[in-house]
């Protein structure tokens, strides 16, 4: 075997040699691409009890937050504005009592008005439950949806959290995190 046939150059090899060359100096002088920013985290609301009316300015349009209210609590749902932000898959919910419409799974059974929640069925009243559960360890709770002003708690100074298996009720009853208003 003659070792000059072992470093023969051929018109593969010269393809190949100007390919590489071009990728290392492609690589060698490439400029950095600034990385997009990241999006705006906004700061936890501070823990506040809501009426409808002052729930629907977190809507995602008329304040950057997207609230909304479900089995009577208040979810801080901004981090998830890709479902529940304006014009998306669930976007009809922000700013409303979201029960009745997860419930049923019908988003057009949300309302801007008070609801009760009569008339939901105990499967229905499950599956806003089921969505709940979901809710308080992922987003933020910000306080509880009431009927009226003098229904509303005092938090302090206390910002949103996510509460977890933490009642809402043993917050705003327990020690001086909070108490309820006397009105």
């Amino acid at each position: 075997m003659d070792l000059s046939s072992w470093f023969e150059f051929t018109m593969y090899d010269a393809v190949f040699l100007v390919v590489v060359l071009g990728f290392f100096f492609y690589w060698l002088t490439r400029s950095e691409q600034p990385l997009p920013a990241p999006p705006k985290e906004l700061a936890p609301l501070p823990m506040s009890d809501m009426t409808v009316e002052e729930l629907r300015k977190y809507d995602g349009v008329k304040n950057e937050h997207i609230l909304f209210g479900l089995n009577g609590t208040i979810y801080d749902v901004t981090r998830g504005k890709g479902f529940y932000g304006p014009g998306k898959a669930y976007g009809t919910l922000a700013g409303h009592d979201a029960t009745r419409a997860l419930g049923t799974m019908d988003q057009n059974a949300v309302s801007s008005e008070w609801d009760d929640h009569t008339g939901i069925s105990a499967d229905e009243q499950e599956t806003a439950n089921e969505w709940e559960t979901q809710f308080k360890f992922k987003y933020l709770t910000v306080g509880r949806l009431v009927k009226n002003s003098s229904e509303k708690a005092d938090y302090g100074n206390r910002k949103s959290f996510v509460r977890g298996a933490e009642s809402l009720d043993s917050i705003i009853n327990g020690g001086d995190e909070g108490t309820k208003k006397d009105n």
